[in-house]
């Protein structure tokens, strides 16, 4: 099984833990690591992915991001055909840089594409199962 995760999962382990909904992401999340670590799911990096990653204000949290990607099993990257399908995501109204996201994920044939943006969740209509890492975690486990 492959997974996408987005910037927003990435970074949510960063984010205000004193909101329920965002504990109980990073908790999601943090098991989902482990799921990576353990080779039960593979992990896709993207160069949209790491191009994000390299606008991070914050050092502590891009290198932290940075190593963890290096655990990915798959990459893609950005090309005409990304480009391309980014145009025709981004009809939805969704913003450019997830556009690229959503378009790289479909382009490596994810399983799953995790984010904490339910803009993304609720706007993107195609064949990516977009999705919260606490729904992904429900879904594993049923499996």
């Amino acid at each position: 099984m492959k997974i996408y995760l987005d910037n927003s999962v990435l970074n949510r382990p960063f984010d205000d833990q004193s909101i329920p909904e965002i504990r109980l992401e990073t908790v999601a999340i943090f098991f989902i690591f482990e799921l990576i670590e353990n080779r039960k799911i593979k992990l896709v990096n993207s160069s949209v992915i790491e191009y994000e990653n390299s606008k991070n204000p914050f050092p502590e949290r891009k290198i932290w991001i940075s190593t963890y990607l290096s655990k990915a099993t798959f990459y893609q990257k950005l090309n005409s055909k990304v480009k391309q399908r980014a145009k025709e995501i981004n009809k939805l109204k969704l913003p450019p840089i997830d556009s690229l996201h959503l378009a790289s994920a479909e382009a490596v044939r994810v399983d799953y594409f995790l984010t904490c943006d339910y803009d993304v969740i609720r706007k993107y209509k195609g064949e990516l199962r977009v999705i919260n890492p606490i729904d992904f975690i429900k879904i594993f486990q049923s499996k």
